[in-house]
């Protein structure tokens, strides 16, 4: 947008002086603003200066972000013009200090996702805005969003943005009493934000430990640099030396910042001397001092305290000296001459904290996870220390906010506690706190938490104020802090967004235009919008600038990013949305999510989701199922999605902005505003760059520093196949240079046909003096030079060690040499091609290659290495695959932030992590395979790096924090993924130890992000490289991945090879044979093969106990899995046992009050109940729930678990009232920490189903069956075991309701779930076999139900033998399926052969027993043999009320069976007898509207009307119909009995 030529007038002229003609044609130049002139007709400059938010919203101006722009626009003119009179363009001395430290751009230079409304320094509240305007603190001006190009343009230069409005800052000054600091007034634009880091260096060299005077030294240098710029107005002006400027002084900041941050003495366990890194910077700030007063300034004589510290250290005996009390008070007395006065006046404490801070990070724990020196200390102290001294555990990474409280912030060093305690000093504040917080279970706080509201950048007590920032009113007004606000209008303020970079120059009605589609005039924005683009056109940076501005305008109250680059799995794709709201998760399950953002249902917040071009239509629509899920849990949330192509959800709205290119205007000026020097060439150039701002950047940044000429780029971006840089008879020379080699070799297609067979072996030669120069030379004469510069760099590589010898470009030329169309092309879309070359991707690619190639030779390298990460990086992280010693990372971070100079890498402060963009790497990696550079060695160090990396990570979920675990492996998941695909490309044979590492100990914490394909990839590796352990390693990962997801059938094969492998290898009393083991017993478990799981478990145990100790954690936790198998067996004596002394060993080791203890206390008491020992079991029970609401609160979800059983044993001892409010309370704390979509909420609604089931009260319990299909449908997937049995419990509900049609479509549907998972010969396929056969009866098809119960039969013998109690419930079924069809002899000896199993197996006084002899009974009645039928109900009466009482439930249900018999005998007063028996015993247990009540008064009234008492039957019948109907409903079983009989009485009626 330009402007006209009237805008300079105005620009000039006194906007108090403007008429409303003059601010008229001032709004016409601005789009967004000039649709708002009617409301500002004449309206005077005075007057427009006059105006805030509550005037334009008055005057009819409703969309805040308008208003917000249109004050920010006149705010930016008005600045322009103040700066015009200024008298001094640098700063002036003033008397009042800076109030806050700054980036250049506004922004603090220590971010954190909570922000504030503006910055704090005190702890005081802040005060009110209400009135001035919107708010916006950002990483970029305001004025970039006022769609003034001028303004935005002049706001950018080399990289950085610079600050119209000077600000106050400290100024370090040197004099002859030393440094010391003055506050300056009016500093303007970088010199304002290098005199901040300076400051801030100023105020570290005071607080350093050791090498104090060095340090002065240094930051005296700097404040002498600095002191130049400020008097000199014409260096500040100079970006590239305000660049390089800043880039030292950043550098020297950091560096001093080392001898006083956590870990300053133990470093040296890692460096010896740091005299050297000292001069270098020196002679770094002396350089850019020559630079710029081309007067060379004395070189520094540096000490080296290092040196003699570590000296004295190494005599002391190291760090381990210091961790004994006896020789820690000698150590610190012989250290105190090599430190600073201030350490030494504490060096005490100092020792003792940095010993405990050796100690915590040596130790795996949750702590691990925070980042935050001081605050992972305390961590460590509070949960780590005492419990790993106490029980050899480091506990729970959940702790509750009591324990929390109890410790913080006392535990804290001694200056944070009191700052701290000054914020959060009440009930309040920490109810405020708690709720900022908490992002996962409510009641729990975990390290992951702390780690994201707490980061390690900023102050502890400064981060505590920002979190208890609240909004006086949702949505509108600043955010301020008070006193009266309530914890209901408080509102966690959050930013996760990534930085704005420079990228975005030019691009403001981008912005803009999405602003508006997101918040339009008057009405409510829709959910989702799509911004769609091209690669290059900054597609996050634009929604990043969008959403930073609604963020600051408090129209979003959080904003969020979320990047599914790499992601490759449904499961990856739900962590990585979790990871970016930071909700703590050990599973895929984003329940918890859904309910974090239900819980705040009215907080207006922004999600900005990055779809990489490369994504899948399978994981783009997992993208779209969870938004559809996430903006229907909050309303209010807005979801920006980057995409190539536009996406549309059902059911919800979607919105698609277009990003049109720039345009060759617009590209020009962006060019003209960063090199002014193009001149009236930038439309030309601009073109070129074909409308990507990433190539203007580049281009234009090459050209202001001077290493780039306009005619090369010209040429280089115009006609890439023409060497255009250097002649060609100076070929040689390029050669013979590093740094030439790569820069001439890189980029372009050579010309060299005119050249000879002499000239080319001479240019081979100057390569390299390999002995294959000469052979390649004649080789890739005729008609083949384009390859010469590509193999001559690859032998150059292979001389300087860049490349392994062995790997030269003779194993590529020949498919070079026998193909028509040359070397093979990378199919990247950033690859250069010919074809297409004036597409504005070809145009992107070529500007890229040209910045590449005019890198130095380390920095070129250095950037194709870096293209390896996939994905962001951390310093460390480059250091290790660079080569570079971890010991000088400050070396690192030059080389980065050079690269980040030129627009090649991103750098963002708030995360501290580097990142190259798709299309730099895309070409990075083209360029690289061109050159023949495999980086084999490179990739081999990444592999070693990410494997120790994931190593930490599985050892925090071998410490049970899966939590932590699972943030650990967020934060890299990108370049873990990378080296996990690397393993399918046949790695070097140094990777596979690495590899093999990964799979045995990392892939627990790995399986379920990897789909089978993944996982079936890395075995082939292993089994291509020959490699058996890694074989066996792998297929064990292999079907631990297939039990995972329920395939139990498909994972024993290749588990039982890889304990077959692993024992060939490992010898069989490796502990690795152990963990084989226990793997393989698990899934014979779930097949029921149960004495080859006992075999296993028992030899798992063998191998720990003698290796590990009978007492050891992972022993007890072999025979808890026996102890289980036990019980299954029905071996109930010696799982009891065995559970009690798994129980001893837990309370020995872990404490009586440990929650281990707590499960195991649980088990026992599932199996007491099981054996009928039910006052023992509840009292174990509750012994267990006190345990875990002691250690993990009364609403965590291992509580919920243990109610639930309880309130199972409650309901066995028929105390029907409290096990339903026991199973209520279960589900309230299960849907208030996981969310209402978790599966234990599905388990919870199942078991309070069966209560109700149980209970008679069928249509109350069929909405939770429901609700439990659905969740665990959405969980698991249709085909998971879980869902079957979910169908199962729902079709036994249906089949009760009469509903047989229904229910046995669920049978049918169950079946096939579990014949695919568990295999056709399971048991549990057994039970839903004869489930559907009872359906089919109740639809009077017997003959269809036959053959099922007869399989389900033979499933049954053959699992548990023909004399098992389980084939008795079979012989049952059966017999009832033959009764109907008439068959009453082999029914009858089918229920006879029931009986007889039953009372072999549990005597004949068994209540099992009893339900044998009653359904005998009920055949015998229906076979005619009244007599045996009416002993039999007599003995199940006996058995039942000597075992059970005689007021049991089950004695009433067989004194109805015998009132049945005798009816039909013609003993009708016995009959009514027994029935009224039945009646009486359920009146009083149940009640008199209970359908048992009602089905007793139904057998009463038949025995009535069989007497003849017609009227007194009616009666007795019309209740008990009307009960049943409405509770049952019609089609049940007993309503159909119930109308029955009413008819008889109505024909009996009739013929009276």
């Amino acid at each position: 947008m330009g402007k006209s030529k009237s805008v300079p007038d105005l620009a000039t002229k006194a906007m108090i002086a403007w008429t409303s003609e003059d601010v008229k044609h001032w709004l016409k130049e601005h789009e967004t603003l000039n649709k708002y002139a009617k409301q500002l007709k004449g309206t005077t400059g005075k007057e427009l200066m006059k105006l805030t938010d509550d005037i334009l919203s008055q005057i009819g101006i409703k969309n805040p972000l308008h208003r917000m722009q249109l004050i920010n626009t006149r705010d930016d003119l008005l600045a322009q013009q103040d700066q015009q009179s200024a008298v001094s363009p640098a700063g002036q001395l003033s008397a009042t200090a800076g109030s806050s430290y700054h980036t250049d751009a506004g922004s603090p230079l220590h971010d954190s996702p909570f922000k504030p409304s503006s910055p704090t320094p005190s702890f005081a509240p802040q005060q009110s805005m209400k009135g001035k305007g919107p708010i916006l603190m950002h990483s970029f001006s305001r004025g970039q969003l006022t769609g003034s190009s001028t303004s935005s343009f002049s706001a950018f230069s080399f990289g950085t943005t610079t600050l119209r409005q000077p600000r106050d800052a400290l100024m370090v000054v040197l004099d002859d009493d030393g440094l010391s600091v003055v506050p300056m007034k009016g500093v303007q634009g970088k010199a304002c934000c290098l005199c901040e880091i300076v400051a801030e260096a100023y105020g570290l060299w005071k607080q350093a430990y050791y090498n104090a005077n060095n340090c002065e030294a240094l930051v005296s240098c700097a404040a002498e640099l600095q002191g130049l710029v400020l008097t000199n107005s014409s260096l500040a002006a100079r970006p590239t030396l305000m660049a390089n400027l800043l880039e030292a002084v950043t550098e020297v900041k950091e560096f001093v910042a080392t001898f006083s941050s956590r870990g300053w003495l133990s470093r040296l366990e890692l460096v010896s001397s740091d005299k050297e890194e000292f001069c270098r910077l020196d002679r770094l700030l002396i350089s850019i001092a020559v630079e710029g007063s081309n007067q060379p300034g004395p070189e520094q004589e540096y000490t080296d305290d290092t040196a003699e510290l570590r000296r004295e250290l190494d005599a002391l005996g190291g760090m381990a000296a210091l961790q004994e009390p006896e020789r820690q008070l000698q150590a610190i007395m012989e250290l105190e001459q090599f430190v600073s006065a201030r350490a030494r006046a504490v060096l005490g404490s100092l020792v003792a904290q940095e010993v405990a801070w050796r100690e915590a990070c040596k130790q795996t724990g949750p702590h691990n996870v925070i980042r935050n020196p001081e605050l992972r200390l305390w961590w460590w102290r509070s949960f780590g220390s005492a419990l790993l001294q106490m029980y050899g555990s480091l506990g729970t990474e959940e702790i509750t906010w009591e324990r929390f409280w109890g410790s913080f912030p006392k535990g804290l060093e001694d200056d944070s506690a009191a700052t701290v305690a000054q914020v959060i000093y009440n009930k309040h504040t920490k109810d405020v706190f708690q709720a900022a917080i908490s992002r996962g279970n409510p009641n729990l706080v975990t390290p992951v938490e702390l780690d994201f509201s707490l980061p390690r950048n900023i102050a502890l007590a400064q981060q505590c104020q920002v979190l208890l920032n609240w909004e006086s009113r949702l949505g509108s007004g600043p955010r301020s802090t008070g006193s009266t606000a309530t914890m209901e209008e408080y509102r966690p303020v959050v930013n996760t967004l990534p930085e704005v970079t420079q990228l975005l120059l030019g691009q403001e009605r981008h912005c803009q235009g999405l602003l508006d589609v997101l918040q339009p005039d008057q009405t409510q924005g829709p959910q989702v919008v799509s911004v769609c683009g091209a690669p290059g056109a900054g597609k996050v940076n634009i929604a990043t600038m969008a959403a930073d501005t609604l963020f600051g305008s408090t129209l979003w109250c959080n904003a969020y990013f979320a990047d599914m680059a790499r992601v490759e799995t449904g499961v990856e794709c739900a962590f990585q949305f979790m990871a970016g709201f930071a909700i703590p998760a050990d599973t895929s399950d984003t329940c918890t999510l859904m309910a974090w953002l239900a819980r705040w249902a009215a907080l207006p917040m922004g999600l900005i989701v990055h779809c990489p071009p490369e994504m899948t239509a399978r994981l783009l629509k997992h993208v779209t199922h969870n938004v559809e899920k996430m903006v229907k849990a909050n309303p209010l949330l807005q979801v920006v999605l980057c995409t190539p192509e536009p996406i549309d959800i059902p059911g919800v709205e979607c919105v698609t902005y277009e990003m049109e290119d720039l345009g060759v205007d617009n590209m020009a000026q962006i060019l003209t505003s960063i090199a002014p020097q193009i001149g009236d060439r930038a439309q030309e150039l601009a073109e070129a760059c074909g409308g990507r701002p990433l190539a203007a950047h580049m281009v234009g940044t090459a050209l202001l520093s001077g290493t780039a000429q306009l005619e090369e780029v010209l040429q280089a971006v115009a006609s890439p196949g023409v060497a255009h840089l250097q002649p060609l008879d100076r070929f040689s020379t390029c050669f013979s240079d590093a740094c030439h080699t790569i820069v001439h070799t890189s980029r372009l297609t050579f010309h060299l046909g005119s050249l000879g067979p002499g000239h080319i072996s001479a240019i081979t030669g100057a390569c390299c003096a390999l002995p294959q120069a000469l052979h390649m030379a004649c080789l890739l004469w005729d008609g083949l030079p384009e390859v010469l510069m590509a193999s001559s760099l690859a032998l150059y590589m292979a001389q300087v060690r860049w490349l392994d010898p062995r790997q030269l470009w003779l194993q590529e030329h020949s498919s070079v040499l026998h193909s028509e169309t040359g070397p093979p092309q990378d199919t990247s879309i950033f690859h250069h091609d010919l074809t297409h070359q004036h597409s504005h991707l070809a145009c992107l690619s070529r500007c890229i290659r040209y910045i590449v190639s005019t890198l130095p030779d380390e920095f070129l390298h250095a950037l194709l290495l870096l293209s390896l990460f996939p994905g962001s990086f951390e310093r460390r992280a480059a250091a290790e695959l660079l080569g570079m010693s971890s010991s000088a990372l400050s070396k690192t971070r030059s080389l980065l932030r050079i690269l980040a100079t030129c627009n090649l890498l991103q750098y963002s402060s708030r995360s501290e992590r580097y990142i190259l963009h798709a299309s730099v790497r895309a070409c990075c990696r083209s360029l690289a395979q061109e050159l023949g550079l495999t980086y084999e060695s490179a990739r081999v160090t990444l592999v070693e790096y990410y494997t120790k990396y994931l190593g930490k990570a599985a050892a925090l979920l071998a410490a049970q924090a899966p939590v932590s675990a699972n943030c650990l492996f967020d934060r890299e998941h990108q370049n873990i993924h990378e080296i996990v695909r690397w393993a399918s490309q046949q790695p070097p044979e140094e990777a596979l130890p690495f590899y093999s590492d990964i799979l045995w100990e990392s892939m627990p914490l790995l399986s379920g992000r990897m789909d089978l394909l993944q996982r079936e990839a890395v075995y082939e590796m292993a089994v291509e490289q020959k490699d058996r352990v890694a074989q066996g390693r792998a297929l064990w990962q292999l079907g631990s991945v297939l039990g995972d997801q329920g395939q139990f059938k498909n994972a024993e094969v290749p588990l039982r090879d890889a304990l077959a492998i692993l024992e060939s290898e490992l010898g069989s009393d490796h502990l690795d044979i152990a963990k084989a083991c226990n793997g393989l017993a698990v899934v014979l478990f779930r097949l029921h093969q149960y004495q080859g799981a006992q075999d296993l478990y028992a030899r798992a145990y063998d191998i720990q106990s003698s290796k590990l100790g009978p007492e050891d954690k992972e022993v007890a936790t072999t025979m808890n899995n026996t102890a289980g198998l036990l019980k299954a067996m029905g071996k109930l004596a010696d799982a009891e046992v065995v559970y009690r002394t798994v129980l001893d060993i837990r309370e020995k080791e872990l404490g009586p009050d440990h929650v281990d203890v707590a499960a195991s206390l649980n088990n026992i008491a599932v199996l007491l109940k099981t054996s009928g020992q039910f006052e023992e079991a509840e009292e174990m029970y509750n012994r267990s729930i006190a345990i875990k609401e002691n250690a993990l609160g009364p609403n965590h979800p291992q509580v919920a678990l243990s109610l639930n059983n309880l309130a199972a044993l409650l309901r066995k001892m028929s105390k029907v009232e409290q096990a339903e409010k026991l199973y209520m309370r279960s589900l309230s704390i299960r849907e208030e920490a996981l969310g209402s979509d978790h599966p234990q909420v599905a388990a919870s609604y199942v078991n309070l189903a069966g209560l109700l089931k149980s209970e008679n009260r069928l249509m109350e319990a069929l909405p939770y069956f429901n609700m439990a299909l659905d969740i665990r449908e959405r969980a698991y997937g249709p085909d998971h075991p879980d869902v079957s049995a979910a169908q199962i419990s729902l079709a036994e509900l249906l089949r009760d309701l009469g509903k047989f049609e229904e229910a046995q479509k669920l049978c049918r549907s169950a079946i096939m779930i579990l014949e695919k998972s568990v295999g056709e010969e399971d048991v549990n396929v057994a039970a839903a076999l004869s489930l559907q056969a009872t359906c089919l009866q109740g639809l009077g098809k017997p003959a269809e139900a036959e053959p099922l119960c007869r399989r389900a039969l033979c499933i049954r013998e053959r699992a548990y033998g023909p004399e098992s109690p389980n084939v008795a419930t079979a012989l049952t079924a059966l017999a009832d399926v033959l009764k109907e069809m008439g068959s009453f002899e082999e029914a009858e000896a089918l229920a006879r052969r029931s009986l007889l199993i039953r009372e072999r197996s549990f005597g004949s006084d068994d209540p099992l027993t009893a339900c044998s002899l009653n359904n005998l009974a009920l055949l015998l009645k229906d076979a005619n043999q009244l007599p045996e039928a009416e002993s039999m109900c007599r003995k199940c009466i006996d058995i039942r009320q000597r075992v059970l009482g005689e007021t049991s439930l089950e004695v009433a249900s067989t004194w109805l069976n015998l009132g049945a018999v005798l009816r039909a005998a013609g003993k009708l007063q016995e009959a009514e007898d027994a029935c009224r028996q039945c009646l009486d015993i359920r009146e009083r247990q149940l009640g008199s509207q209970h359908t048992d009540t009602a089905a007793a008064q139904i057998g009463i009234g038949a025995v009535l009307l069989k007497q003849g008492r017609v009227d007194e039957a009616k009666i007795i019948l019309s209740k008990a119909a009307t009960l049943t109907f409405v509770k049952l409903g019609e089609r049940h079983q007993q309503s159909l009995d119930a109308m029955n009989w009413l008819a008889e009485c109505k024909s009996a009626q009739k013929n009276m």
